[in-house]
């Protein structure tokens, strides 16, 4: 194991971090190392460090839809906070760090008359995890608002244009590069709007959303909604709505959310999706595609949610 001293100081890494403490289904075992980013540099630092070191390093911002395995993630997690916000309705546009939570961000641009992004208060991750996975809401997603984005690589960084991306549904072509990417900044188109209409056009998603989608320990969907139907209404189908496998179960409110019981373990919610996806495909003939991310120590049965 790489010694905690052989980090710069600039960085306070600490050891064996809970990410139970860091992800919104309060699961999983310990990283290797941690570390909270609150400026660019910082994670730039944090970045080449774990590169130099020849060891794996994963960025996570709210852990909104990462499902974390019981052993623990290998390596350095970079808890990006990094939140630099940038108004310029002159030129319609904002510039922003990819820390920024996307909900306060459609909160933000609604206070200054900003508008374009109020789908984003459905948004629970971060600038950079939306970008990099192309979310959405509302019938809305960063597609159709991001102007560009400063993507860091090994030895490099670049400002790439929207079209660059290969945008598609819930995707991104930096999902497949093997450099890894991590997304620092991105710009989004805005319009001049009136705050007033802007803030009530907020709290009416703000209430369709507590409305629709249940609370807890979950990572909102679970699964990617297949061409031309709802996941959760392929679920709910099947009668699997309320159904509970050890410390998991599936929300009685919308039958695509998995959520983990307070003392429940990753393992729980990864037996209960597997069951659900087997399912549906059974009844259907879906093979319904996650949306939520696997991060860490995972053993071969987590292929199953995949194959």
């Amino acid at each position: 194991m790489t010694s905690e001293a052989r980090f710069p100081s600039g960085l306070r890494v600490r050891t064996q971090e809970p990410m139970a403490r860091h992800t919104s289904f309060g699961v999983g075992g310990a990283a290797d190392y941690w570390v909270e980013t609150r400026t660019l540099d910082s994670l730039r630092l944090a970045l080449e460090s774990a590169d130099r070191m020849n060891i794996p390093r994963t960025i996570m911002g709210h852990g909104t839809n990462t499902l974390v395995a019981d052993a623990g993630v290998e390596g350095l997690v970079i808890n990006n906070r990094c939140m630099d916000f940038e108004p310029s309705s002159a030129a319609g546009l904002i510039r922003v760090a990819s820390g920024h939570s996307m909900a306060r961000l459609a909160g933000r641009c609604a206070r200054l008359g900003l508008g374009g992004l109020s789908f984003a208060i459905g948004v629970p991750g971060t600038v950079g995890g939306a970008v990099f996975g192309n979310a959405g809401a509302f019938g809305s997603d960063v597609a159709s608002v991001l102007e560009s984005a400063l993507v860091w690589r090994p030895g490099q960084e670049r400002e790439s244009a929207a079209c660059e991306f290969g945008f598609a549904y819930r995707h991104s072509n930096l999902q497949g590069e093997d450099t890894n990417p991590v997304v620092l900044a991105a710009s989004f188109r805005v319009q001049r709007s009136d705050p007033g209409a802007l803030r009530t056009d907020l709290l009416r998603l703000a209430r369709q959303r507590r409305a629709t989608q249940p609370q807890g320990q979950n990572a909102g969907s679970f699964f990617m909604n297949p061409d031309g139907d709802y996941a959760g209404r392929l679920i709910e189908t099947t009668g699997l709505k309320g159904k509970a496998l050890g410390g998991a179960f599936v929300s009685p409110i919308h039958a695509n959310f998995i959520s983990a019981r307070p003392g429940g373990t990753a393992r729980d919610v990864l037996d209960l999706a597997i069951a659900v996806r087997a399912r549906v495909a059974e009844a259907t003939g879906i093979w319904l595609t996650p949306e939520v991310r696997l991060l860490g120590r995972w053993n071969s049965r987590a292929q199953a949610l995949y194959s």
